[in-house]
């Protein structure tokens, strides 16, 4: 049992930390064998059967040879899809009837981080508000887990054709007509799945950076950040396409950009596929978070369906949707979830829905967004403060007479205006978004708060 776990890289929704100062084979293999003692702890071992992705980062392939070490002593089999994103490792533990599974990836941050997102059977999340705390304490533990001498096996499947086949079936792909796309795979586990989906479509599409490269060689792979959009636009303004997008470094998020190269807020593409579903499916439950533009539930209540406002953060979305059984949610940072595909956030699918929306309207994308654009937001701006709590206990007195919210962090609502304050799970800072009915209410409330604040 090794004692020298840091706690600090068990987050709210993952394990995550630099390679190999914090994790590393020897911690791998111990929350491995943490994982499967959890599952049998609650009942949920099933067929004990566990499946395993993995990204492109340099030291996923010793990560999995070390996690699956420490899930194999524990009697149950592993699973082995390769090297795949999350969302067709998602598809996967839901289709093969698993215990649960485990993706090792990082997301979007930088080459010298990797870590484990877990889940339990029919892909359902396992955050801090879950298991994940249950399975940083096992791990942690001083005691020695039990070696089996009748270990697991390991069986090898590629579900990638089966898996594009299954999204093409969901999304009609038929009535996608032939659009100019720019797709940016930010040398991504993405690539390999965007290079067989285009065989399946009639579009003109420009792939950069379709090789998995675990040093991410061109920009890093996160792509809320401008900088790793810049290649993407120059395509499209050369180019004339209809759209792009890029997606993150394991495949989960993506972004979109219009056709003048022009960056799309993430709750607008919400909107859109919103509006798309419940066109389908009138009434229906959508999920939306608290630094969502006010066009957002406005959109839904329109197209005749319910809005639920939540927290933001992939695990806590799908758990919600899971309870309340909503057909769909999206989050400003470009993760959308499906009902459909079971609960899960699904990049690819997305886009597919746009390309759907866009075949249909016979419209510019720039046309299509340009109703949503009613109001102005500030973006997210980010303070580092010393005490978090104080600041939003100041906001909150001193902002008393709006309508106020605490979902996640503070939320206060005026008539024309509103702002979100919240703390950050992994730095000393808080956020604001800040929305208001005209460019100038904006500006004047944007900078009140900064001034408080800052102190």
């Amino acid at each position: 049992m090794t004692e020298s776990i840091n706690s600090k890289i068990f987050k709210a929704y993952d394990v995550r930390g630099v390679y190999p100062d914090e994790i590393n084979e020897d911690v791998a293999e111990e929350i491995g064998r943490a994982f499967i003692k959890f599952l049998v702890n609650n009942g949920e071992i099933g067929k004990r059967q566990i499946v395993v992705g993995r990204d492109t980062r340099l030291s996923s392939a010793d990560l999995f040879e070390a996690i699956t070490g420490g899930i194999l002593s524990q009697e149950a089999d592993i699973i082995d899809i390769g090297q795949v994103s999350t969302p067709l490792f998602y598809w996967a533990v839901i289709k093969t009837g698993a215990a649960g599974g485990v993706m090792i990836t990082a997301s979007h941050n930088p080459a010298k981080f990797n870590g484990f997102k877990f889940c339990r059977s029919d892909a359902r999340p396992i955050s801090a508000d879950t298991g994940l705390g249950i399975i940083r304490e096992l791990a942690r533990q001083n005691q020695s887990f039990a070696l089996s001498p009748l270990s697991g096996k390991i069986i090898s499947q590629d579900l990638l054709v089966e898996y594009l086949d299954y999204l093409k079936t969901k999304i009609k792909t038929p009535a996608i007509k032939p659009l100019k796309l720019v797709i940016d795979c930010g040398n991504g586990v993405i690539g390999p799945e965007i290079t067989e989906l285009i065989k399946m479509l009639s579009c003109q599409t420009k792939v950069l950076y379709a090789e998995p490269d675990g040093e991410f060689p061109n920009h890093a792979p996160n792509p809320l950040l401008e900088e790793n959009l810049v290649d993407l636009k120059r395509e499209i303004k050369n180019g004339a396409a209809d759209l792009g997008v890029v997606f993150d470094g394991d495949g989960d998020r993506a972004v979109f950009v219009d056709e003048k190269g022009e960056t799309v807020r993430g709750d607008f593409i919400t909107a859109l596929i919103a509006k798309e579903i419940l066109a389908q499916r009138p009434g229906q439950k959508i999920l939306y978070e608290v630094r969502t533009s006010k066009i957002v539930p406005e959109t839904i209540t329109a197209a005749g369906g319910a809005p639920i406002l939540g927290r933001p953060g992939h695990s806590l979305m799908k758990e919600r949707m899971w309870q309340e059984k909503i057909a769909f949610g999206g989050e400003l940072s470009g993760h959308y979830f499906f009902e459909e595909l079971g609960f899960v956030d699904n990049a690819v699918f997305a886009m597919l829905y746009v390309l759907k929306i866009l075949s249909r309207e016979d419209k510019k994308f720039s046309e299509i967004l340009a109703p949503l654009k009613k109001y102005w937001h500030s973006g997210e701006i980010n303070f580092e403060v010393a005490d978090a709590d104080a600041v939003l206990a100041d906001a909150e007195k001193h902002f008393g007479g709006g309508q106020i919210k605490k979902i996640d962090g503070l939320t206060v609502e005026y008539p024309d205006w509103w702002f979100n304050l919240r703390k950050s799970n992994t730095e000393p800072l808080v956020r604001l978004n800040l929305e208001a009915n005209s460019a100038e209410l904006m500006e004047e409330k944007r900078e009140e708060l900064i001034g408080l604040i800052n102190g």
